[in-house]
């Protein structure tokens, strides 16, 4: 009889060790669109779950929304960030999208200096368009936003006050200058005026440089940090190049 309930109660807590689990993975993941399948698919696995889907997405940092179809099991990682650039969308029965629900939209940015390329400034806001490569815009023109200074720094205001888990940044994907993304504090501050004056808690200082350019870079932050504002200084004698900034809740 001992030995019953012992088994029993270890049955009760794996169950509700896998009822919680699921609770807060898809609670990360929220419905975005019904009848809707969108593209620029990262990779696609078959004979999955809803949460299994929005695992696989979550393992990956690039992936912010999946689209999955309940019938098929068929999973697809995208790219889509809700509320800052939709990408083509196609009406498909059977298809949902779940969207990344801890991703914090930002409002505005700014940055110390700005470089001028082929006559267009390369602004903060660049950081925040939704855009996540450095392709050119128009001619000659890239996406990202870059000082015109060393030793400077770029910052965002969010959409509102978030408890801050990690931030992915997009680097230029070039290997030649890939030694000047390194040495990157970051600070999270409750007011602009906090941020301004260096005031605020620190996420995380990221060393560098990335192995790889062409790939995010997911930087945790050592505690989870409330506030509304993120400063990113660059502690190095060279410009600062950020393509694109996301920042993520608990």
């Amino acid at each position: 009889m001992h030995w019953f309930n012992e088994k029993k109660l270890i049955w009760i807590l794996e169950c509700v060790t896998i009822f919680v689990f699921k609770t807060v993975l898809t609670s990360k993941f929220t419905l975005s669109s019904s009848n809707a399948r969108y593209s620029d698919t990262l990779v696609q696995h078959l004979n999955t779950s809803k949460i299994q889907c929005a695992r696989l997405c979550d393992g990956v940092d690039e992936c912010t929304s999946v689209n999955h179809n309940a019938d098929t099991g068929v999973c697809e990682l995208t790219t889509y960030v809700p509320g800052v650039v939709t990408p083509p969308t196609e009406t498909e029965s059977n298809w949902n999208v779940y969207c990344d629900g801890r991703f914090v939209p930002a409002v505005d940015a700014w940055q110390q200096s700005t470089h001028v390329h082929f006559d267009v400034p390369l602004a903060a806001s660049f950081a925040i368009d939704g855009n996540r490569g450095d392709k050119y815009k128009v001619t000659h023109i890239i996406y990202c936003a870059v000082t015109a200074s060393s030793y400077s720094y770029w910052g965002m205001e969010f959409e509102r006050v978030a408890e801050v888990s990690h931030v992915i940044i997009f680097f230029r994907n070039s290997s030649q200058n890939n030694y000047m993304n390194s040495n990157l504090r970051l600070l999270i501050s409750p007011t602009r005026q906090d941020s301004d004056n260096n005031k605020g808690t620190d996420c995380a200082y990221y060393v560098g440089p990335p192995a790889s350019p062409s790939l995010p870079v997911k930087i945790p932050c050592a505690q989870n940090v409330t506030g509304k504002f993120l400063k990113i200084t660059h502690n190095q004698d060279d410009p600062l190049c950020l393509c694109e900034v996301e920042v993520y809740s608990v």
